[in-house]
Parts: structure tokens; C-alpha cells; sequence
């Protein structure tokens, strides 16, 4: 292939990830939108909570608030839209970051490791059978929980 069927090549993968990316941040813009149940363009921890609930996303209002203290780098008290977005998507947030909020969610007790009853009540999606399989696969010290190492190599 020619250097120009190279380039055009990278530039078309690069367009449709921006493409992939507006259309992500858009989404997100839509979900903040509904979850603003005031449209006062902040998330309380109780408008939050609401948002989770409806979405069959078991959590406490405490787990909320972890959350909040993660996504509000303003330190308001509060959840802004492109706080939201920021912290919901990939744009600004890593991976890393990304995992260590699902790991504070899912550690409900607070223990530093998240047991099957804790990721099987978070996640509503998944079956008794089917967290067993990501257990298997992933508590490399066969402890049955997976530490905060363990859950970030899996994400």
C-alpha cells in the first residue's frame, strides 16, 4: 500500500473515532438531561441516586455521595453536567479511574474486596452463574473476593 492509502487509512479511523466520541458525549449530555430532574444543571446525590434506581442499579445514597466526591473536581458540593460527562465518558477519565469508581461502588462494605453477594447485588444484569465465571477467571489468589488489583487487571 502507498504511504497516501496509509494516511488515508489512519485518518478515516481517527474520524470515526471522534465520530464514535461525539455521539458518546451526546448520550451522556441526554442522560444528565434526565436525571436533572429540577434542570438547575447540577446532580444532587439524590437526583443521582433516582437516575441509578430507575436503571435497576442498586446502590446507597452513601455510595453516591463516594461517587460524587470522585466526579466533583470543583469541590461545590455537587455534580455539573460537564463533570458528568467528563466523568462518565472517556474523554479526561482513564481507564484506571473508571475502574477504581466501579470497584467503590461494588464494595459495599467497604473492605477493599468485592465478594459475589456484593457484585451480584450491584449489577443487576448479571446472573449468579455468570458472576461465578467472572470470579473464576479473575481472583487469581482463589480467596473468593476480588481485591482492587484483581477487579482493574479484569477491567
Amino acid at each position: 500500500m502507498s504511504k497516501g492509502g496509509h494516511g488515508a487509512a489512519a485518518a478515516s479511523v481517527l474520524m470515526l473515532k471522534k465520530s464514535e466520541d461525539k455521539r458518546q458525549e451526546s448520550a451522556l449530555r441526554e442522560a444528565f438531561k434526565r436525571a436533572d430532574s429540577n434542570g438547575d444543571g447540577i446532580l444532587s446525590v439524590e437526583e443521582y441516586h433516582k437516575i441509578l434506581q430507575e436503571h435497576n442499579i442498586s446502590t446507597s445514597k452513601e455510595e453516591i455521595v463516594n461517587l460524587k466526591e470522585i466526579s466533583d473536581k470543583n469541590g461545590e458540593g455537587y455534580i455539573t453536567r460537564s463533570e458528568f460527562v467528563v466523568g462518565q465518558g472517556k474523554v479526561g477519565t482513564s481507564m484506571e479511574q473508571k475502574a477504581e469508581m466501579a470497584f467503590k461502588l461494588m464494595d459495599r462494605n467497604n473492605d477493599g474486596y468485592i465478594s459475589k453477594q456484593e457484585m451480584l447485588s450491584t449489577t443487576k444484569k448479571l446472573t449468579d452463574k455468570q458472576i461465578s465465571a467472572v470470579f473464576a477467571r479473575n481472583d487469581k489468589d482463589g480467596d473468593g473476593k476480588l481485591s482492587k488489583e484483581e477487579f482493574k487487571e479484569m477491567m
